[in-house]
């Protein structure tokens, strides 16, 4: 007996006395300035170099999500410049002290083109290591030849962003010494659309998405809304809708739309809710113009809420902008050209002719081809989620009301999609999303141009909770701020929850507020928060 514990005793010893097993996925850092040697696939690093902690060197400092914290300073971080072949040009910043643990790439705005610096200044002091690419190409290219390139087509489609992850990632792990723990992407507009197409074709890439602002997903769809709006409106100098005349139907629709929900504040919670018809501005005998709408203002204004529509089948193509946002709507109705991002689209990409007129597009045969041709390299549309829900996937989705670039109906019909698709659009107790929301939460946000509507929020911070602590977000805040200052705050809901007042107190303080399904919706849901 002695003898076998001697023996063990001594075995103990022994073990003590070896090296501790390293963690085999620790590795040893790499220095800023080397990271120029590391060896990645199909990539080229051109330069790594420290930035010293100081003001915000990038030019124009203006944030362009919802978010509204620019970042004056930065803090001391390592910049690597790379390509990712054929010409997918990245950054990638790297905090020197207090990493976060944390990725976070960034998702672009138009047809992208170049990197947003203030956007990755917020997300940099944070502690993350942030990346974002051109995904391919310049947008200072004018005219914009890249649309001919079918490659670059492709990489400003999908390709770009996921590559931009893989090799980001990569550069962080060598960085320091490890990967990163968790992985978010962060945009708005195009960048929702990126954040979509993530989801769907590469679920491995993020643990979470936020998509916020309003995004771009169904980029044909949104584009031919654009030649609509022109078609309908300035293309008959008559029918133009512009400066006053918009303010007098902003005006209208809120006199009669704006305590629909319970409470008068100059925004509008669901403008599905409105009825507000444009006959009711039609002008009378002796009525002075100003105050009024022709008929053919009238038929125009129809049709721009309306949306574009198939004229051989009726089939809707795009919702139309919603009652309540048009002091937005001048880009949209007032001339003398539509959007840019459309007038290049069909001139340079789907048809490579310089002299295309907007008011030639034909919304059957034109509409044809352009989807045939272009939908799968450039729209987010599909709904199954299936492989990003099954991997443990967390995907918040926010949309303003008030937007006008990207209709927030268009949002809402593709989380009732993703629903129908994966729960059949009921949970087991029969209420729609319950599922759904396990892994997919979407939020609105009240708000008319023009109004006091709570228009800016940050919902990555509630992202991250859900994705690290499985804490759902149950609503989120959202500010109102006039001359810096905020004077409105609000929850945004997750749908098809609203949020209603209590009944007392400032209808200026979300605290007053509570999310609720309203009564009779079809989504209803027994979970209210109050």
């Amino acid at each position: 007996m002695t003898k076998r514990i001697a023996s063990v005793a001594c075995a103990v010893l022994l073990v003590a006395a070896l090296p501790a097993q390293a963690d085999p996925k620790k590795k040893a850092p790499m220095a800023c300035a080397d990271l120029v040697q590391l060896s990645l696939p199909d990539t080229v690093i051109h330069s790594a170099v420290e930035m010293p902690a100081g003001p915000f060197p990038f030019g124009n400092n203006t944030p362009t999500c919802t978010a509204d914290v620019a970042a004056a300073e930065l803090r001391a971080f390592c910049r690597v410049i790379g390509t990712i072949a054929p010409q997918i040009g990245f950054e990638v910043w790297l905090p020197l002290e207090g990493w976060n643990g944390k990725f976070q790439g960034y998702g672009n705005h138009g047809f992208a083109g170049d990197l947003d610096y203030s956007d990755l200044g917020p997300e940099l002091n944070k502690g993350y290591a942030v990346a974002s690419t051109d995904t391919g190409h310049l947008a200072s290219q004018n005219p914009p030849l890249w649309m001919q390139n079918p490659q670059q087509v492709i990489d400003y489609g999908y390709r770009g962003v996921h590559e931009m992850t893989v090799k980001s990632k990569a550069i962080v792990e060598a960085f320091y010494g490890r990967p990163p723990k968790y992985s978010y992407f962060n945009g708005c507009s195009t960048g929702g659309k990126e954040g979509l197409m993530q989801a769907q074709r590469y679920p491995e890439d993020y643990d979470g998405i936020n998509i916020g602002g309003s995004a771009n997903f169904d980029q044909i769809g949104n584009r031919v809304q654009y030649v609509w709006n022109g078609q309908v409106t300035f293309a008959n100098p008559a029918a133009r809708l512009a400066g006053a005349t918009l303010v007098l139907i902003n005006n209208a629709v809120l006199a009669e739309c704006d305590e629909l929900d319970g409470v008068k504040d100059g925004v509008i919670d669901d403008p599905r809710t409105c009825t507000f018809q444009p006959a009711s501005l039609l002008c009378r005998a002796g009525q002075d113009p100003a105050t009024c709408l022709t008929q053919t203002q009238v038929t125009a204004l129809e049709k721009v809420y309306q949306g574009p529509r198939n004229p051989r089948t009726g089939e809707e193509i795009y919702p139309g902008l919603v009652r309540g946002s048009e002091r937005g709507w001048g880009g949209h109705t007032a001339g003398p050209n539509i959007f840019a991002t459309a007038d290049q689209f069909f001139k340079y990409m789907v048809y490579n002719d310089p002299a295309w007129d907007y008011r030639t597009f034909d919304f059957d045969g034109d509409l044809a081809y352009t989807r045939q041709h272009f939908s799968h390299l450039l729209d987010a549309l599909d709904p199954d989620l299936s492989a990003f829900r099954k991997r443990g996937g967390k995907l918040l989705f926010s949309h303003l009301w008030s937007s006008t670039t990207h209709t927030a109906i268009r949002s809402i019909q593709y989380y009732e999609d993703v629903a129908a698709l994966l729960h059949g659009g009921k949970n087991d107790r029969g209420h729609s999303f319950g599922k759904t929301q396990e892994f997919f939460r979407f939020f609105l946000a009240p708000s008319a141009s023009g109004s006091k509507g709570p228009d800016r929020f940050d919902a990555l911070p509630d992202l991250e909770r859900w994705v690290e602590q499985g804490i759902p977000p149950k609503s989120i805040l959202a500010w109102h701020k006039t001359g810096g200052v905020v004077d409105r705050t609000r929850p945004l809901c997750p749908y098809p929850q609203r949020a209603v007042y209590k009944g007392s107190g400032s209808t200026d303080e979300a605290a007053n507020f509570a999310c609720r399904t309203p009564k009779g919706d079809r989504h209803g849901d027994d979970d209210d928060d109050d």
